[in-house]
């Protein structure tokens, strides 16, 4: 049997690590830093190289620095578009669906995907991610964004789409994933059947899509003359919304009395409130209605179902922002914010929608 060279598994490696957007924020090593790290020889390692560049996926530019093939030097149309994902570095399914969701959209497209965790703001991979060559979506915290870092997102030869939030105030374009009018929908379905009054709890930190959606209830109380109760106490940054959700929820019914509707900001919220609700021997559906404005993937498995905005159908909203990033330098054109057409509801027996049906293979959602 012929012995396979080694050279092509080093190809091999580093191939799967441009698939799966390793160098997108760092640079590729050279041959040596590469025989170190791989455990070949210098030559083993350079003849791999080669046969990358012969491959044209790799590149040498005017300094002899190896790069990969996906802007610099290198036609357009002849390149995958590339994309990083910066994303909290918090465990929740929410962020998990988006990431998933954008990959998805990436893999489709035949480019190049990297999803980087960030910890706070000033985290160094954060200005890396900023001034790279990729095209850059962005999921923020619960922290607000420093002011001098949010001008350098709005700089107009960086390429930069916020997710799930809207920052168009700053020149940013957004995907906003539950605009106002699909709030207010889920407003206008726990208002029906005559209810006078409408609380809100929230326990995820303040930033600048946490206070829109209070600031949303507000407006809709105040216009449909329904009074409400704002019961709000932040998590710190990458702190247990769900604990706080809870105590917060315990604490009011154990002081003020049952409300009749209580609105979450957030899953973990609704989630902490229901535990606190069965604890105090209310039947969550019947005693007490909860929902939330952020419904995350697992809230129809929940007993009870959780009445809330379901993730909605955004991959061509993706695909547009797709589009800008592969065309480098190119300034956006259109509506900054893009929204999805239509509201995923999903009417829950938390609020007392018991008669919502789901086939076996999937599910109905007004």
């Amino acid at each position: 049997m012929t012995r396979k060279a080694v050279f092509t598994d080093i190809m091999a490696v580093l191939e799967r690590r441009i698939a799966a957007g390793d160098y997108l924020l760092k640079a590729l090593p050279g041959e040596r830093r590469l025989a170190e790290e791989l455990g070949v020889s210098y030559m083993t390692a350079r003849k791999a190289v080669t046969h990358l560049i012969q491959k044209e996926v790799l590149d040498r530019d005017e300094n002899g620095c190896l790069i990969v093939r996906t802007r610099a030097g290198t036609q357009v149309e002849e390149q995958p578009t590339a994309v990083v994902l910066l994303v909290p570095a918090f465990p929740s399914p929410h962020l998990l669906a988006c990431r998933s969701m954008i990959a998805k959209c990436v893999s489709e497209r035949g480019g190049l995907f990297r999803a980087v965790e960030y910890v706070h703001w000033y985290d160094p991979v954060v200005r890396e991610a900023l001034d790279g060559n990729s095209g850059l979506i962005v999921i923020p915290n619960t922290e607000p964004i420093p002011s001098r870092l949010l001008r350098d997102f709005a700089v107009p030869e960086r390429q930069v789409v916020f997710f799930d939030t809207d920052l168009t105030e700053a020149g940013l374009p957004c995907i906003e994933l539950f605009p106002d009018r699909h709030i207010e929908k889920l407003l206008r379905l726990l208002a029906s059947a005559g209810r006078t009054r409408i609380d809100c709890l929230n326990s995820q930190g303040h930033n600048h899509e946490i206070l829109r959606r209070i600031e949303l209830w507000r407006t809709f109380c105040r216009t449909a003359g329904i009074s409400g109760t704002l019961w709000d106490a932040p998590a710190p940054a990458y702190g247990d919304p769900l604990g706080g959700g809870y105590r917060l929820m315990r604490s009011l019914l154990d002081r003020d009395g049952r409300p009749e509707v209580m609105l979450c900001t957030t899953q973990p919220a609704a989630l902490g409130a229901i535990r606190a609700c069965c604890d105090a021997g209310l039947v969550v559906g019947a005693d007490i209605s909860i929902a939330t404005m952020n419904n995350e993937p697992t809230g129809w498995y929940f007993c009870p179902s959780l009445t809330g905005l379901e993730m909605p159908e955004v991959t061509d909203l993706i695909a547009r922002c797709l589009d800008w990033f592969a065309k480098p330098r190119t300034p956006w054109s259109g509506p900054l914010r893009l929204e999805p057409r239509r509201a995923r509801l999903l009417k829950g027996e938390s609020t007392g929608s018991a008669g919502v049906a789901r086939s076996r293979v999937g599910r109905t959602v007004r």
